[in-house]
């Protein structure tokens, strides 16, 4: 039986990566007496694996050198950096009780499953990045563009960061003993990874809108 082209199982692959994280977030924050937390970072992680080597495989195409390197570096962060946002907001209450975060068994859990994240994104940029080797990943256009999405990431971050001081400076005394300091500082956190997601969704739309623009 012939197997199936490494696009094909790209794509395959990816979709098992879906999967993976959908059970993850329903394992982790659901009460369903089933490990489908634990498998469901498994399956990520075994199928973003699986993708790198299919990436390697796959032979370039005219469709794949249309996108630039900056703009799939982009998309990619737009998902994964968006993953990592929801896996933190769906945490935040782990990190409500008064005690160090080093104290607390379910935040190291939460931590874990961040890191995951994270280090999958970091090989699969890198793995994108050898792919590309030869090829000229940056010019002044992406310069251009990465200047601009970092000026609306540090806006976004800036205005997630006032609310929360907001937030705080107008909250009752009652209200404000429900935060604990490490529930502020996963608020920060997220408020940092915010400004990120926004500046890696506004450089994929420029460059989208870019690459729409020439093909007219």
């Amino acid at each position: 039986m012939k197997a199936p082209q490494p696009r094909t199982q790209l794509i395959v692959w990816l979709v098992l990566a879906g999967v993976g994280l959908g059970l993850f977030f329903s394992g982790e924050f659901r009460d369903v007496p089933l490990p489908l937390g634990w498998f469901g970072t498994f399956l990520f992680v075994v199928a973003i694996w699986f993708s790198v080597d299919a990436v390697h495989r796959i032979p370039h195409s005219d469709a794949e050198a249309a996108i630039s390197p900056g703009e799939w570096q982009a998309w990619i962060g737009v998902a994964f950096v968006g993953a990592i946002i929801v896996s933190s907001l769906l945490e935040a209450h782990i990190f409500l009780p008064h005690v160090p975060i080093g104290q607390n068994p379910d935040a190291s859990k939460a931590g874990e499953s961040i890191g995951t994240l994270f280090v999958a994104w970091w090989v699969l940029a890198y793995v994108l990045k050898q792919r590309w080797a030869g090829k000229i990943l940056t010019d002044e256009r992406d310069a251009q563009i990465d200047l601009a999405a970092s000026q609306w990431g540090r806006g976004a971050t800036a205005f997630v960061v006032i609310g929360i001081a907001v937030l705080l400076g107008f909250s009752d005394t009652e209200r404000l003993q429900q935060f604990s300091y490490p529930y502020i500082a996963q608020m920060l956190m997220t408020s940092l990874l915010w400004g990120l997601w926004f500046d890696q969704l506004i450089a994929a739309i420029l460059y989208w809108r870019d690459r729409r623009t020439v093909s007219e």
